[in-house]
Formats: structure tokens, C-alpha cells, sequence
């Protein structure tokens, strides 16, 4: 019997460029319905806690559907669903709610570029008056409250008579995913007590999530798999990423006469994508003073660097728009084909690692949970 782990997911934000984490999470979600011969396997069934910023917050949320129609099934949707957000809404996401690009009176008022009008209805059709308390497993979202100036954790575990917070799925989504100056700030009312919140995306704080999530198990007691406030050595993390780029700035050298267009234009991008590799050393070095036994029991999955990051001296031929918003038909193929290289590259063997079908063999054999 193997000793019981968490298991973790942590999801990158990074906008259109979810369709990354969403063509990893369908290889994985295929994998395990291959290596267990259960056509009814879902990713909801083989990971314990759930956490997510921005785009891939959206991405916890619809793995985690219940399926009120069979109950065989767990999830209302398989991951290849939650791809076809981003392939089949994408352009309705950003193309379609493109605002005018003229810098003049209007983005004195409103400087966002584009429209969250089409974002909010297909996060309605999609989770309905879903609550968030009623997702499948512990789900963590990350959101900034810019009333009170601070970070913000919805937690699925939070009910009535703790934190006195409720909120439909449909509103914590659009706080995670309120990018400044890509969408305005979410508006919503926590139901427990009428309470208003203006919200921005996570990733002002947390655009990779993993260290929220490892600090979330930590406090938490996981009673059903009788895990309380588990170490490290209690974990599988798997962590993947958006395939962020290099922040290209336009004529950076003279940035110490930027004006505050040019600021507001590169602040988002510095902000969103500077955490990234920093908290991927963070975890990795966690994880690695576990010794043998328990230091695989991280992995990172991203688009390799060596086609994010140009060499030094050669041209840059960057193999998809790292844009956030670039919902085109060409940037989304890109992006697909950038998804099953992460795949390709995390089934390497690199410095001893696991690969990626190492990792979700070691999932499986935590068995499937309710």
C-alpha cells in the first residue's frame, strides 16, 4: 500500500496562452484513461486540491463541473473540453471584443483593450449559478481586492459560520482573470454577507500559483486522506506553465524617458510573467532537499526554454505570440503545437527526473479518490 499524497495542480496564468496547460492537462487526462483502462477516468478523480491564477484558474474550475447526468462520471467535462474554450471561444475572448486602439479621450476613461461583456457570458453559460463551494475538489484561486489593498484566496473548503464568504463560480473566475488593462476589474457581491469587491487578476502577485498551493496544503487538514497540514515529502505537485517569453520592450534603452503610456503598456507584462521562474527555483529547491526518496515528487511542466529564449547573438524567430490576447487562428495553432512540446519535452529524461508519464504514474497509484 503506497503511503497517501496529496496531490496537487497548479496552473500558470497567461491568457490566451492557456491553450498550453489545457493541451498538457488532455495528455494527462488520456494517459490515465489509458494506463487504467477506465474510459470514465477524469483528471477531477486523480488530484486532491486544485490551484490556479488568471487563465489557469478557469482551467481548475471547468475540470472540476460535477456531472449531475451520470453519475458514473465525476466531471461534467473532459479536459479536451476545456481546450475548446480557448480554440473555439478565443477569438470571441478578445478578436470580438476588441475596443479601438486610438490613444486618445476614451482611454483617459477607460484604458482597458478589451470588452469583459463576451468573457462574462460564457463564463455564465459555462458555470451557471454554480456555486464555488460545490466544485469537485479543493480548489484555490488567487485575485487581488483593490478596496482593501490586499491578496485574495477563494478556497472552495471556506463555507458559511468560517469565513462567512460565498460566491458563484462564474464571479470568482472573472476576478482571477481581470488582467490590468486587458479587462476591467471584476465587480462581485460575496453572498454570506452582501459584501462588494472590485477585483484584479491573480498574477499581479502569483502568475505561477505553485508556492500559494504548497502554502495552502501546509495549513490545511485533509481529513479523507488523513493528511494533516502535510510536508513536502506529503506531495505530488505537478506545476505547469503558459510558455512565457522574454518581455520585448519597445526601445527599452530609453526607458528613463518613458512617458506613463509606455509604462502602462510594459508594467502588465513585467508584472504577469517576472514571478515565473522565480518560483519555479523556489519549489524545485524545496522539493530537492528531500533527498532521493521524495525530491521527484515535483514537476514543472512548460514549453522548453530553448524556443522561449533567444541565443545569444542569433536572430529570435519566437515560435508562437507570447501576446496574452493574440486569439488568432495562426497564434492558436502555434500555441496547440507549443502545448505537445511541453509534452515531448517533460518525457525527457533530464538530470534524473521524472518524466511527465513517470509523474502520472505516480498519481495513479495514489488510486483514484472520492
Amino acid at each position: 500500500m503506497n503511503q497517501s499524497k496529496l496531490r496537487i495542480l497548479s496552473l500558470d496564468g497567461g491568457g490566451i496562452r492557456g491553450i498550453v496547460p489545457a493541451t498538457v492537462l488532455q495528455y494527462v487526462e488520456e494517459k490515465i484513461i489509458e494506463k487504467t483502462k477506465n474510459p470514465n477516468a477524469r483528471l477531477a478523480d486523480y488530484f486532491d486540491l486544485l490551484v490556479g491564477t488568471s487563465t489557469g484558474g478557469i482551467l481548475a474550475c471547468y475540470c472540476l463541473i460535477p456531472n449531475e447526468e451520470n453519475e458514473a462520471i465525476s466531471s461534467k467535462y473532459k479536459a479536451e473540453d476545456a481546450l475548446k474554450i480557448y480554440t473555439e471561444k478565443g477569438n470571441e475572448i478578445f478578436n470580438q471584443a476588441k475596443r479601438s486602439s486610438w490613444f486618445g479621450i476614451r482611454q483617459v476613461f477607460n484604458a482597458t483593450r478589451y470588452s469583459a461583456g463576451n468573457l462574462e457570458a460564457i463564463f455564465y453559460s459555462t458555470f451557471g449559478d454554480l456555486k464555488y463551494h460545490e466544485l469537485l475538489k479543493p480548489c484555490v484561486l488567487t485575485s487581488y481586492n483593490m478596496l482593501n489593498g490586499k491578496a485574495v484566496f477563494f478556497n472552495t473548503r471556506e463555507r458559511l459560520g468560517t469565513k462567512n464568504r460565498a460566491f458563484y463560480v462564474r464571479d470568482v473566475v472573472r476576478s482571477t482573470s481581470a488582467a490590468p488593462t486587458y479587462f476591467s476589474p471584476a465587480e462581485i457581491t460575496n453572498m454570506a454577507t452582501n459584501e462588494k469587491m472590485i477585483n484584479l487578476d491573480g498574477g499581479v502577485f502569483a502568475n505561477n500559483p505553485s508556492m500559494c498551493a504548497y502554502a495552502e496544503a501546509r495549513k490545511t487538514n485533509f481529513e479523507r486522506l488523513g493528511l494533516n497540514c502535510p510536508k513536502a515529502k506529503d506531495m505530488l505537485l505537478l506545476s505547469i506553465g503558459t510558455g512565457s517569453m522574454p518581455i520585448d520592450l519597445k526601445r527599452e534603452k530609453k526607458s528613463r524617458r518613458w512617458g506613463i503610456i509606455n509604462w502602462a503598456k510594459a508594467v502588465p507584462k513585467i508584472m504577469m510573467d517576472g514571478d515565473l521562474d522565480t518560483v519555479n527555483y523556489q519549489m524545485g529547491m524545496i522539493f530537492k532537499s528531500l533527498g532521493n526518496k521524495h525530491q521527484k515528487n515535483y514537476k514543472r511542466v512548460d514549453v522548453p526554454e530553448f524556443l522561449r529564449f533567444p541565443k545569444e547573438g542569433e536572430k529570435f524567430n519566437p515560435p508562437y505570440d507570447a501576446d496574452m490576447s493574440n486569439a488568432s487562428a495562426k497564434n492558436i495553432s502555434a500555441l496547440q503545437r507549443a502545448g505537445e512540446q511541453a509534452i515531448e519535452y517533460a518525457n525527457k529524461t533530464k538530470n534524473n527526473e521524472y518524466t511527465l508519464d513517470d509523474f502520472i504514474d505516480k498519481l495513479i497509484a495514489q488510486g483514484k479518490k472520492e
